[in-house]
């Protein structure tokens, strides 16, 4: 009896071991099925679909009233699917090396992207019209700047702000595939373009309408550059270096004597007598402004004889007719007056001397200026009252002085910048506060001097048709010389309208052997274009 319980309870627990050991198998089969399962999801997963880039994506820059200066460009990408259909409508489009190369990366069994002229209709391509972002016709393309085939910014704007217009962000074509990649027929493919991208980036101070005038007349040089700014603000309305290059084929530049990619709008220079209303500053603070002297032609300082440009000379001059004619004597006699020091001084409230920063990370080149102690040799303070000699200066950097002289004696430092624009929203870039650099009454007696220069000086032909204006000429020597002559550039720095300034500008000439109008004729015409604008 106990015989028979003992094998009945043996048989019960020898059962619930046999189902407790089949559960747990098949558990473990269920759980291996389940793991298996998942990890192929997975894999389909990531072969369900295929992603054909088509463009990159890069914030854009703005004129001051938001008007895309880049992103402005457009074009077509066709992408073809390696079908019957497709490859026959595609042939009828491109042709030679073109086409070639298309049915050659065809059979790779893949979708291949090309720029077409046209939309294309026809199963088995998709053609979509994406945004380029700069064009051969950039405007200020030397300030802007250009980006590399990774879509970095090298140069200008595009350089200082790349951590704000770099987007790793792409315009894509997906297709549906199916386990082992092939696209699945009659599933349309998707287009992804974060269109976010380009609607934010950096609003530029250029005023595009301003910023046309200015690349239209600035081809009346071959080797320099135009600039007008608010005087107010010295804020950067139109800005232009010469000679212009294409940025989409930068290689073809990179060789080129004329060294097209330089920008001269930034680059220091020989200013010449553009400089003599800072030593008429400098004068007129210390006491002097009614100097007068006898002009010659010439004058003895130490042991050489320096002239003026008008050999015979201007007779008594005071400080009007100095500036107004240009006169050399006048000045080398008015700076040793004032003082080696004084004139330092001055010029160093305007900037001559350092570099001006335009933005973030981007800088005027250093000017150049003699030191205190160079200064006391009375010859080298006579070049430097006349702008030569040791004295350079970058084409943003003169707005300064004429800036102040025409809004009552301030200025702020020249900016191309307006702010970062982000989800609709300007963050304004910060010009800082304004350097006081003379007298308000000093700068009323020199925009008198100034608008003699054009009324009755040697800057007759600035004088626009439209409206009054003020300025100075100059011819600055740089003591190199091409077919036996010496090369000289020219300028001329000035502002309008007379009464209340609006406008400041600054027309520089590399080498006046090479321009077809006058720095000062130049002036007068974008005067006029500007005034027309209303």
């Amino acid at each position: 009896m106990e015989q028979n319980n003992f094998w009945k309870t043996f048989s019960r627990r020898s059962a619930v071991c046999f189902f407790l050991i089949i559960s747990l198998f098949l558990s473990c089969i269920l759980r291996v099925a389940v793991i298996a399962n998942s990890d192929y999801e997975r894999v389909q997963l990531s072969q369900s679909s295929l992603k054909i880039k088509i463009a990159n994506l890069r914030g854009t820059i703005f004129d001051r009233n938001l008007i895309p200066l880049t992103n402005t460009g457009k074009k077509i990408i066709a992408c073809v699917s390696p079908t019957p259909r497709a490859v026959t409508a595609i042939s009828s489009v491109l042709k030679g090396e073109e086409l070639e190369n298309v049915l050659e990366r065809l059979k790779n069994g893949k979708p291949v992207t090309v720029e077409v002229d046209e939309i294309i209709e026809c199963d088995g391509i998709v053609c979509t019209e994406v945004y380029t972002h700069n064009t051969k016709d950039t405007p200020a393309i030397h300030t802007l700047g250009y980006i590399n085939a990774d879509n970095k910014g090298v140069s200008g704007i595009e350089k200082a702000y790349d951590s704000i217009l770099y987007s790793n962000s792409t315009v894509n074509i997906s297709y549906t595939c199916d386990g082992l990649g092939n696209i699945l027929e009659g599933i349309p493919p998707t287009l992804e373009n974060d269109t976010s991208v380009i609607a934010g980036g950096v609003v530029s101070t250029i005023d595009i309408n301003i910023q046309n005038i200015v690349e239209t007349i600035a081809d009346n040089i071959e080797s320099g550059a135009v600039i007008v700014a608010e005087s107010e603000t010295n804020k950067i309305r139109g800005i232009a270096s010469r000679p212009n290059f294409d940025c989409t084929n930068i290689a073809e530049y990179l060789n080129k004597e004329d060294s097209p990619l330089f920008n001269r709008t930034v680059s220091a220079y020989n200013v010449g007598s553009v400089f003599k209303p800072c030593v008429a500053a400098a004068g007129i603070e210390n006491g002097y402004k009614d100097f007068t002297h006898l002009c010659t032609g010439s004058c003895e300082i130490i042991d050489r004889v320096f002239r003026c440009h008008k050999h015979d000379g201007h007779g008594i001059t005071d400080l009007k007719g100095g500036i107004a004619n240009s006169c050399n004597t006048y000045f080398y006699n008015f700076a040793f007056k004032i003082g080696g020091d004084e004139v330092y001084k001055k010029a160093r409230v305007f900037g001559f001397g350092g570099n001006s920063k335009i933005c973030e990370n981007f800088y005027t080149a250093k000017s150049t200026i003699p030191t205190k102690e160079t200064l006391q040799n009375i010859a080298r303070l006579a070049n430097f009252s006349i702008g030569q000699g040791e004295l350079t200066a970058s084409p943003v950097s003169m707005l300064n002085l004429y800036s102040a002289i025409a809004n009552g004696g301030k200025y702020y430092l020249p900016s191309v910048i307006e702010g970062t624009l982000k989800n609709g929203e300007i963050i304004p870039y910060n010009i800082g506060s304004p350097t006081v650099a003379m007298k308000e009454t000093t700068a009323e007696i020199l925009k008198e001097c100034l608008k003699a220069v054009v009324e009755e000086g040697t800057g007759t032909s600035a004088k626009p048709k439209t409206v009054s204006a003020a300025g100075k000429t100059a011819t600055a020597q740089t003591g190199k010389k091409q077919n036996g002559k010496e090369i000289c550039s020219t300028w001329f720095c000035g502002f309008f309208p007379f009464e209340s300034p609006k406008y400041t500008v600054i027309v520089f000439c590399e080498n006046s052997q090479k321009q077809k109008k006058s720095c000062a004729e130049i002036f007068a015409q974008i005067a006029d274009k500007i005034t027309s604008l209303g």
